[in-house]
């Protein structure tokens, strides 16, 4: 017999085997089950108002009026997150009393002043501002506007500002984006604009939120970080590090250091390590017990800035994003526990839904 027959027939063999034998049709079953599975799981998982083939479309699902910010808590100034915003911000290190100034006598929020000349200016460093003492990007005919101090220059963009929102309306990150950093715009052929609002929008939660004008959601769970890309979401997938069909019992979130991590819901800390045994996968880990047997869980972070035992209100921050653990970079991993902590996990995504209006 040729080598062809003989494989044919050892083929034969064993294809009759597993199709006439109880453990061959179970083998089957399950090499089955494991390829559709995947598909159908991650269908079901995403829901209605989470597209993951578009995850910008995310941010319309999740975000509020503010452009996706948080709020400061009872609409008053974190003067610890304030102050440290400004330490390493170049030229605007120690004028942070100047932007009150301005803001209070035009009208505006001085976290949303400031947000946008640290990012206009990459913190303080940009040439505009150091060599010409304009912080937002005021251009006239001739371009740039040069002002004879930078106070000068602060007090120039807050009347602008005063006009965009009191005067325009365009009282949101994302209607004031429209006018600094229009998509689309012909001198921005990279569409580096598009990313305006979400860098704005990190500024402002660094800073300790808005101030002025902002709904948040209030009682129920809140974004952890702000404008939510979803790069993994809830359910059956194949796992990035390992390879192996698993069930992923959360959400994993894009971040990057060292954007803060916030409290989605107030509550006590209960875990606040890096945990070693089954746990150690989760890197840097807090959990956060709240009313309802609910808990929230918040992994891979680089920095943990909480204790347990700490009572903690919602968009208080926990530490930093990072990549601790098992993990292929920076993102963060998000469950919601019920009944006891490390518990049954649940799709998180249905308790970052619901918000209530907090006017200025």
């Amino acid at each position: 017999m040729n080598p062809k027959d003989t494989a044919k027939t050892i083929g034969s063999i064993l294809l009759t085997k597993v199709l006439f034998s109880p453990l061959g049709l179970i083998a089957v079953g399950v090499t089955i089950l494991l390829i559709i599975m995947p598909v159908f799981m991650s269908m079901a998982s995403k829901g209605e108002d989470f597209n993951l083939d578009d995850p910008d479309s995310n941010l319309e699902a999740l975000s509020d009026s503010s452009g996706g910010a948080y709020c400061a808590p009872e609409g008053e100034l974190d003067k610890e997150l304030w102050e440290a915003g400004f330490a390493s911000a170049g030229v605007f290190e120690g004028r942070e009393d100047v932007f009150l100034e301005v803001a209070e006598e035009q009208g505006i929020d001085p976290v949303l002043m400031a947000a946008i000349a640290l990012h206009e200016t990459g913190h303080g460093t940009s040439s505009a501002v150091v060599e010409k003492n304009n912080p937002g990007g005021l251009m006239g005919a001739g371009g740039l506007f040069v002002f004879d101090s930078l106070e000068e220059g602060i007090a120039s963009m807050g009347k602008t500002l005063h006009n965009r929102i009191i005067q325009d309306g365009l009282g949101t990150i994302a209607d004031l984006g429209s006018v600094y950093a229009p998509i689309g715009a012909s001198n921005d052929p990279t569409n580096l604009n598009s990313h305006w609002v979400p860098n704005v929008t990190k500024v402002v939660s660094s800073l300790g939120g808005l101030t002025m004008n902002c709904e948040t959601p209030t009682g129920e769970f809140v974004q952890p970080i702000p404008d939510v890309v979803i790069n993994s979401n809830f359910g059956i997938r194949v796992h990035p590090v390992t390879g192996i069909v698993t069930p992923h019992e959360g959400v994993d979130l894009n971040c990057s250091r060292p954007d803060p991590i916030f409290a989605a819901k107030e509550g006590k800390v209960v875990f606040a390590q890096y945990p070693s045994g089954v746990l150690e996968t989760y890197g840097n880990v807090v959990v956060i017990e709240h009313a309802n047997q609910l808990y929230s869980l918040y992994a891979h972070l680089s920095k943990i800035d909480v204790e347990v035992g700490d009572q903690i209100s919602q968009m208080e921050q926990l530490g930093q994003c990072g990549t601790t653990g098992r993990s292929t970079g920076d993102h963060l991993h998000f469950e919601i526990h019920t009944d006891r902590m490390f518990g049954n996990r649940v799709n998180p995504m249905p308790y970052l839904e619901g918000e209530k209006g907090v006017d200025e």
